[in-house]
């Protein structure tokens, strides 16, 4: 099974759902899976059970992208080179980024892929 496909059915309980045709690879997060914070930390550790790795929020946040976030951000707004930093390593995403977005709003672009993209990287560096 590839992590993908295992993630989703993994994160079947933590949204009450039967089937991993309900989860969409696509799908957000928050906007789409109404996920809260104790569904990431829920979904955090499913993960380091399920996949042995584990993912901080900072890596969630920038896809995996070894960066300083602090150059990214100033007074917690995405700055315009963070802007193009992440538009160019994100150009599946480029249409939702914009400068002046929070953290928080950028975390809400977090999709089930996303994450299996994460994982796989991961699982990469520990092999």
């Amino acid at each position: 099974m590839d992590i993908e496909t295992k993630l989703r059915e993994v994160l079947l309980p933590v949204f009450g759902m039967d089937s991993i045709d309900e989860i969409n690879p696509e799908d957000s997060f928050i906007n789409d899976l109404d996920a809260d914070s104790l569904d990431f930390i829920e979904i955090m550790h499913l993960v380091e059970m399920n996949f042995g790795v584990v993912i901080t929020q900072e890596e969630i946040m920038m896809g995996g992208m070894n960066v300083d976030t602090d150059g990214l951000f100033e007074d917690g707004m995405l700055t315009t080179g963070g802007t193009a930093l992440l538009k160019e390593n994100f150009p599946e995403r480029k249409e939702k980024l914009r400068v002046g977005m929070t953290k928080v709003e950028l975390f809400t672009l977090l999709t089930v892929r996303d994450l299996s993209d994460l994982i796989e990287r991961e699982k990469g560096k520990n092999a």
